[in-house]
């Protein structure tokens, strides 16, 4: 921008020139670039139109040359104003290009074609298009591009609920823009860099930036930038409880806004200009902010944010008790999202576009908690978005395996791996971050053709299964409860196999702050019996149906998926681990998916796996008493000499094989406990897999999780989500005994980003998986009670439950909470390890 800016003068006088010798094209030439330096200061619609009459003259029609510089400035125009206009922009663009044989402009119009794949909902097409063109940009050294688009890859990510994964992309871009003369201060990387930091509440260092880029913004007068400064500046404001600045913001910004004609920054300030008007009772202002806003979101055809200002009108008509009417509303926003997703494929981009639209899905909640209260339409609103990802991962054609990988995609991996072997070995900070910024690229480079690949073998979106489709695949003893956290007012929806109800629940506001209080003084070891009693009270109080179904299977939202349900205690203090046996799902539909029959069953018992980064000896341990210098499963930083052994990994893995079948079982410990391993192995055999090791929890990049195991061959180790969801699975218990494998980021409605998930959607029907640090001792003693108990036929829900009291007996007061009780049992809780083969529900 500071170069065009310093060279608007310049064509100013050779468009003077040109004509005075009477050069006409050239004339033009100057007068369409001038008008490039004057963007900062004009309508949007205004050089829009100015552009299509240049692009209308017979010179420009004649000249591709000239037409094609029309075309860009056209299109990155029209990006702010209408993404239709600007798709046709850039396609007669590439065509040109193409001919004249231009590589450089083809592949930056690759690249933009991407940036309004983004803006037009196609979210796969934009990673590939634009991961692609960045890929070329990186190879020719065109710098601009690549700040560019690395702070759009940035804005999308902010966007999308993932400020910590942007600033590395925020970095990158600044990295580039450091080799350009007179592009040392990239104003909207800095913008965008300064909104994450403000929403991962590093607030001094966003107000540092953004005022810096707030006076380059006033010396340019560039006022599409100044009100995007201003907005980032009102969220920072709204963050620090500020709503008065925030207000005073937001209007100033509405006013540039206008001024440049920048239609999406119009509808989504009056989006946050709504709520606060809202906040201060003000309906009728609120009211026109929405109408405002909606009305240049319908003009831009925005998918992404249109809904959100449904679904904040429709809150608007719910307070006035115009349920019909809001009803509509989430009607309208709930298609678009629908339609929205038949553009998704990727797994964890569709995980990221459900998590970024949590505002429908509150609203729909509220309408049904605040109204009619009918549970069969409540259970479709909840399943709608919850679990939505891993319910059509469940239903759809396995992703290609690695036999069927291209070699680019095997070379790629190879080369990751080898990054992440560095990575494992590296002491010196300084080389560790080149090497992160290396994996960066490399995961950046893979990503288009995993996207596609994944594309290819998908038989597109499924729609969640009906109530009654959820209550045919409940037991009789068993009672499903899932949880909708919101304010003003949460519900659950309690059903059984034969009934269904809807249940009003204190507010979010009101039940989060318990569950914090709970998870504290549990990990601490602090007494937790008071607040479990409050808990219980708060969400599991007036359900009778507790007293009739001895099986509880819960379906968490917001801070209950960190929640061990059987800590909480009845009127008389009955812990519910002793009431009940309770187990954990995403959602009903994917429960009811996870029990549909299996025709073939695995031939093999147990695959067990005890991987300790020391070798040692194998020592033979008795269950003891737990101590301070307990070692825990789990890492937090990758130095891998920093890594404590973990002696009873190899033991647990050996009983795993002993205690269910040493024929048709394969125990791999120490050294042959590597990766390469697992990935040679036919999985799909096997009935039980288990994996004693350390956890690699990563909320940043969550397909980064994974297990540590031994490296080998190509493979680094580290049994990673993103290829654990390439995995073919039939097994009926997948146990990661490992610190926070059943951890993560929570993302609205699709869940914990934990290994959970993609273990289930490999195929494994339960998962037993840690919250919190898994001790290396107890955890041995914990293992053998559950495999003694699944030996017997017991299922994996019950076998859990039965192990966990044993402790409690053996150990009394001293197995303390925080040893036994993050253990939990995901998926279907009642499916049981089959000794001998026989089909499985």
């Amino acid at each position: 921008m500071k170069a065009w800016t310093r060279a608007e003068p310049l064509y100013v006088r050779a468009q003077h020139l040109f004509e005075a010798r009477g050069d006409r094209r050239n004339a033009l030439y100057a007068e369409i670039n001038e008008l490039r330096g004057e963007l900062p200061r004009l309508s949007v619609a205004d050089a829009s139109m100015r552009l299509s009459e240049y692009l209308d003259d017979p010179i420009a029609q004649a000249d591709d040359a000239l037409r094609l510089r029309c075309l860009v400035i056209k299109g990155e125009t029209d990006e702010d104003l209408d993404p239709n206009l600007a798709e046709e922009s850039w396609k007669e663009a590439l065509t040109i290009s193409e001919r004249l044989g231009d590589a450089g402009w083809s592949n930056r119009i690759r690249g933009e074609l991407g940036v309004v794949a983004f803006q037009l909902g196609d979210i796969n097409a934009s990673i590939v298009q634009l991961t692609r063109a960045l890929a070329v940009a990186r190879s020719t050294g065109d710098a601009p591009s690549l700040v560019r688009w690395l702070t759009l890859f940035g804005d999308g990510y902010v966007q999308l609920g993932r400020p910590q994964q942007a600033l590395d992309f925020y970095d990158q871009a600044l990295k580039a823009a450091t080799a350009i003369p007179g592009l040392q201060f990239p104003e909207m990387t800095y913008v965008g860099k300064g909104a994450a930091l403000g929403k991962l509440g590093r607030f001094s260092e966003a107000e540092q930036l953004l005022t810096t880029a707030q006076t380059a913004a006033e010396r340019q007068g560039a006022l599409g930038y100044e009100a995007t400064l201003d907005m980032a500046l009102a969220d920072l404001a709204m963050a620090q409880q500020h709503p008065d600045q925030a207000l005073s913001r937001l209007l100033r910004a509405a006013d540039f806004a206008r001024r440049s004609g920048g239609t999406r920054l119009i509808a989504e300030i009056d989006l946050d200009i709504a709520r606060l008007q809202q906040q201060a009772h003000h309906p009728a202002d609120a009211d026109r902010s929405l109408e405002q806003g909606i009305v240049a979101a319908r003009e831009m055809a925005e998918p992404l944010l249109l809904p959100r200002l449904l679904a904040e009108r429709a809150d608007l008509r719910m307070s006035e008790r115009r349920y019909a009417d809001a009803r509509s509303l989430l009607d309208e926003a709930n298609d678009l999202l629908e339609g929205l997703m038949t553009h998704v494929s990727s797994p964890w981009v569709r995980s990221r576009v459900i998590g970024g639209m949590d505002d429908v899905y509150s609203a729909r909640i509220r309408l049904e908690a605040a109204s009619e209260q009918n549970p069969r339409r409540a259970f479709q609103i909840v399943e709608d978005a919850r679990g939505r990802s891993l319910l059509e991962l469940l239903l759809s054609t396995p992703v290609a395996s690695a036999a069927a990988k291209s070699p680019d995609i095997r070379m790629r991996e190879r080369a990751l791996s080898a990054l992440q072997v560095k990575l494992l070995r590296a002491t010196a900070r300084s080389d560790r971050q080149q090497l992160l910024d290396q994996i960066f690229l490399a995961e950046a480079q893979l990503a288009p053709i995993s996207t596609e690949l994944f594309s290819r073998t998908r038989t597109g979106p499924r729609q969640p299964l009906a109530l009654a489709a959820v209550q045919r695949a409940l037991r009789p003893d068993e009672v499903f409860v899932e949880f909708a956290l919101a304010n003003p007012q949460s519900c659950s929806l309690v059903i059984t196999h034969n009934t269904a109800r809807l249940q009003r629940l204190s507010s979010r506001a009101v039940i989060e702050p318990v569950v914090v209080t709970v998870l504290h003084a549990v990990r601490t070891g602090a007494d937790t019996r008071a607040d479990n009693r409050r808990l219980a009270d708060l969400l599991l109080a007036r359900m009778p149906e507790l007293t009739t179904h001895r099986r509880l299977i819960i379906s968490p939202d917001g801070d209950l998926h960190q929640l061990p349900f059987e800590l909480l205690v009845d009127a008389s203090g009955t812990p519910l681990l002793r009431s009940h046996i309770v187990s954990y799902v995403p959602s009903g539909s994917v429960l009811a998916i996870l029990r549909r029959p299996q025709g073939v069953m695995p031939t093999h018992m147990a695959l067990a796996l005890g991987a300790s980064p020391v070798a040692s000896a194998p020592v033979e341990k008795t269950a003891s008493t737990p101590t301070s210098a307990a070692i825990p499963r789990g890492i937090y930083d990758l130095d891998v000499t920093n890594l404590a052994a973990l002696p009873s990994a190899a033991d647990e893995a050996r009983a795993v094989g002993m205690l269910l079948d040493p024929s048709r079982s394969t125990v791999l410990v120490g050294p042959a406990a590597t990766e390469q391993a697992v990935k040679r192995t036919p999985l799909e055999d096997f009935e039980v897999l288990h994996f004693a090791a350390h956890g690699v929890l990563s909320t940043k990049v969550p397909s980064r999780s994974a297990l540590l195991l031994r490296p080998a061959g190509d493979e680094d180790g580290l049994l990673q989500a993103g290829e654990i969801l390439e995995l073919r699975l039939r097994a009926a218990l997948v146990t990661l005994s490992a610190c926070d494998t059943g951890a993560g980021a929570v993302h609205g409605q699709e869940g914990v980003a934990s290994l959970v998930r993609p273990f289930l959607a490999a195929g494994a029907h339960a998962v037993v998986a840690n919250l919190w640090s898994a001790d290396d001792t107890f955890s041995l003693a914990l293992m053998r009670e559950f495999y003694t108990r699944l030996a017997t036929g017991t299922d994996v829900a019950d076998a859990l439950r039965g192990a966990k009291l044993a402790m409690l007996d053996r150990f009394g007061p001293q197995a303390l909470p925080n040893l036994w009780s993050g253990v939990l049992a995901y998926g279907d809780g009642a499916a049981v390890v089959h000794i001998a083969a026989r089909p499985r529900r």
